[in-house]
C-alpha cells in the first residue's frame, strides 16, 4: 500500500463546510498533521506485516465521509495485541524526531491506557502541568482476546475492570504530587505491567470475541472473524485499511450510523498549533 499525502496541497486547506459544519483552515491543517501521523503507521506495519485498522470516529468517517467527521479532530486505529506488541518493539527504531511513539514506558508522564504517535515539532495541549509529549497525536487503540464462556467472561470484565481502576487511581493521585518527587517513582509502570498481564488473559488466537477492555467506556464484545478480511477505502487523499465487515462494527459501536449527528470531541479544549512545538508553549 503506497500512500504519500501532499502537505502542501492547497486546495485541502482551504476553509470548507461539510455536512453544514465549517471546517477551518486551522483544522485542515491539524488534520493533515494527523494524516502525516497516520501514514507513517501504516508504512511501518506494512514494512513489518503488521495489521491495523481504522477504528471507532475514523471508521465511521471512512465509511460515511470518505475522511474526516467534519467536527472531529483526530484519527484513531486500532490493533490485535499481538501486532500491537509487535509495533511496541520496534517503534524506537522506526518513530524518530519529531515522531514520537508514546506509551506510559516511554514517556513516564503519560496517563492514557494506550499508544499515541505525536509529531513533537506541533502541539496538542490539554490543561496538564506535567510535561509528557503534547505534540499532535493519532491514538492506536488495542483488541485482547475475551472469553466466550459467561461465567469466565463476568470474571475476566470485573478483574480488567478493577485493574484499570487502579490504575486511573495512582496517575491520579502521582498527578497531585511535585514532579521532582514523580520523577522518582516507578511502581505505576509495575502496575500498569501487571494490568497489561490481565488484558492478555486470553490470547486473540485462542478465542473467537475481542474487545478494547482498557477504554474507559462500556465494553462492546465484537466477534474476531469481523478482522478476517480488509479493505482499503479512501479517507481524505490517501486510502486507509479497515475491516470487510465494518457494517456489522459500526452497528455494534453507533447504531444507525449513516445519520449524522454532531457530538463534541471526546478530547475537551485542545490547544492546537501546527508550527510550534509543544515544548515551547508550555514554557510561556
Amino acid at each position: 500500500m503506497k500512500n504519500q499525502f501532499n502537505m502542501q496541497d492547497p486546495e485541502f486547506f482551504k476553509e470548507e463546510l461539510r455536512d453544514g459544519y465549517l471546517v477551518s483552515e486551522k483544522m485542515k491543517r491539524v488534520w493533515a498533521c494527523e494524516l502525516d501521523l497516520l501514514n507513517l503507521l501504516l508504512k511501518v506495519c506494512e514494512k513489518y506485516n503488521l495489521k491495523c485498522w481504522a477504528d471507532s470516529g475514523t471508521l465511521l468517517g471512512t465509511v460515511r465521509h470518505k475522511g474526516f467527521i467534519p467536527w472531529d479532530d483526530d484519527i484513531d486505529m486500532v490493533m490485535f495485541r499481538d501486532d500491537y506488541d509487535k509495533l511496541c518493539e520496534v517503534a524506537g527504531e522506526e518513530f524518530k524526531e519529531p515522531y514520537f511513539f508514546q506509551t506510559i514506558y516511554t514517556d513516564k508522564y503519560y496517563g492514557n491506557r494506550h499508544a499515541q504517535i505525536r509529531n513533537s515539532s506541533t502541539s496538542a495541549i490539554t490543561n496538564s502541568r506535567f510535561k509528557f509529549n503534547q505534540g499532535i497525536f493519532i491514538d492506536i487503540f488495542v483488541y485482547d482476546g475475551v472469553c466466550d464462556t459467561p461465567r469466565l467472561l463476568k470474571k475476566q470484565l470485573f478483574k480488567a475492570n478493577f485493574y484499570k481502576q487502579m490504575v486511573k487511581a495512582s496517575i491520579k493521585l502521582l498527578m497531585k504530587l511535585p514532579e521532582n518527587v514523580y520523577r522518582n517513582i516507578s511502581w505505576e509502570r509495575k502496575l500498569y505491567s501487571r494490568y497489561e498481564n490481565v488484558l492478555k488473559e486470553y490470547p486473540i488466537a485462542n478465542t473467537e470475541l475481542i474487545a478494547h477492555l482498557s477504554l474507559s467506556y462500556k465494553v462492546r464484545i465484537k466477534n474476531k472473524s469481523f478482522y478476517d478480511e480488509t479493505l482499503l477505502l479512501p479517507f481524505e487523499h490517501i486510502l486507509i485499511p479497515v475491516p470487510k465487515d465494518y457494517d456489522r462494527i459500526l452497528r455494534i459501536d453507533f447504531g444507525e450510523y449513516m445519520t449524522p449527528v454532531q457530538a463534541p470531541t471526546l478530547h475537551g479544549a485542545l490547544l492546537f498549533d501546527t508550527e510550534t512545538s509543544y515544548k515551547l508553549l508550555l514554557k510561556k
